[in-house]
């Protein structure tokens, strides 16, 4: 079984976001089995570079979207998207320098990041998205 089951719940409506989430969802997983499995270090570190480089990406994809639709709550959708990113690049260098294990409160303030993020900021991006007519 899964670590974390998409729901249906936590799409915003537009399907790109919603296709990219899905995706940090399935990322999450790999984490999850590879530190299950006991996978060596260097495994471990490869899925959690992927989720950082993958997490720059979709936000990246998302800041395009507000600025070109111009979200009135772009600037703040940001800010809370670069904090993550510092956490989550400081996580990665923390790891690679072994003052960090991957421990399953690691994975949970992940989860729980993702998951209140997109509740809270995405859902609103995503209706305001679709009021302007952008769906794709």
């Amino acid at each position: 079984m899964a670590y974390m089951q998409w729901r249906s719940t936590l799409e915003v409506g537009h399907a790109q976001i919603d296709s990219e989430h899905q995706s940090l969802v399935e990322v999450l997983n790999r984490l999850h089995a590879a530190m299950k499995q006991g996978k060596g270090k260097d495994e471990i570190e490869k899925v959690l570079v992927f989720l950082k480089d993958y997490t720059v990406g979709h936000f990246k994809a998302e800041e395009a979207l507000m600025m070109s639709h111009r979200y009135p709550g772009a600037q703040m959708h940001m800010a809370i998207h670069a904090d993550l990113v510092k956490q989550v690049a400081q996580l990665v260098t923390d790891y690679r320098a072994g003052k960090t294990v991957l421990t399953g409160a690691v994975l949970d303030f992940l989860e729980t990041w993702l998951v209140k993020h997109i509740m809270s900021e995405d859902k609103l991006l995503g209706e305001f998205l679709r009021a302007k007519g952008s769906v794709a």
